[in-house]
């Protein structure tokens, strides 16, 4: 019986150490688990910086967009009408000599517009068709502009407009992207100097770009009472592209 107890209690002692030396093996775990954690966080630690940086480039070319419409009752008019106006601009660019791979244009589209009554409500719906066209032309020759926008006018076109560009816009935006990631280091070098921490390796580099143009917009009646001999067209004009970077540093 002495026997029995006696093996019992070395059991229960038996059972104690393991809970302890489980308990003290979990603790060292999450001691470890912790410091891990902590370690990552800190080596994980980044500055983040937004920059913008610009380009000036010279214009050197006009993009020209013209949208071909027409509207009548049924479609077979509508396209007739549509087909005279592109027809009509189609003999003006080979007149300026505009070059093929210069001239970008989507398919016509058609389309059935409701007519409201407003004053007759009980009148029966009429329809009618519309049709739309996109086209885009890039040319060097500014003193052609005004020429074309004239004759488009004279021949019930409602819908264009023009914006300067140039012929560096690839080389434009690959120097504002430099500038834009060098900003963004010694911005973010300041920022880790007055820290106190050390600037470590890019974490992650996103960015984009785009071209500002003013639209050159003129009223055709203007244009027309306009002295031949001047022209705002004479006066030389720039392009600014910009790149947009998001950079982040890690920090030690």
């Amino acid at each position: 019986m002495q026997t029995f107890k006696k093996s019992k209690q070395n059991m229960v002692s038996t059972g104690k150490r393991i809970q302890k030396i489980t308990l003290a093996a979990s603790l060292m775990f999450f001691g470890i688990s912790c410091q891990s954690l902590a370690q990552q966080q800190v080596s994980e630690r980044t500055i983040t910086i937004n920059m913008s940086a610009s380009q000036l480039l010279p214009a050197d070319l006009i993009i020209f967009n013209v949208t071909i419409n027409a509207e009548a009752e049924s479609p077979q008019e509508a396209f007739e009408i549509h087909k005279k106006r592109e027809t009509l601009l189609a003999e003006l660019l080979k007149e300026f000599d505009i070059e093929e791979e210069d001239i970008d244009y989507q398919p016509i589209r058609m389309n059935k517009r409701q007519q409201n009554n407003r004053y007759n409500a009980n009148a029966e719906n009429s329809y009618t068709t519309i049709t739309n066209q996109s086209v885009s032309i890039t040319f060097s020759d500014f003193s052609i502009y005004e020429d074309i926008q004239v004759t488009l006018i004279e021949n019930d076109f409602d819908s264009f407009n023009g914006k300067f560009s140039s012929t560096k816009i690839t080389e434009g935006k690959e120097k504002a992207l430099i500038k834009a990631i060098e900003s963004a280091k010694e911005k973010a070098e300041l920022i880790a100097k007055t820290s106190g921490v050390t600037l470590g390796p890019v974490s992650s580099i996103n960015f984009s770009d785009h071209e500002i143009g003013v639209p050159f917009r003129s009223d055709g009646m203007e244009m027309m009472a306009m002295s031949r001999d001047a022209s705002m067209m004479d006066f030389s004009q720039m392009v600014s592209v910009t790149a947009n970077v998001n950079i982040s540093y890690f920090i030690e």
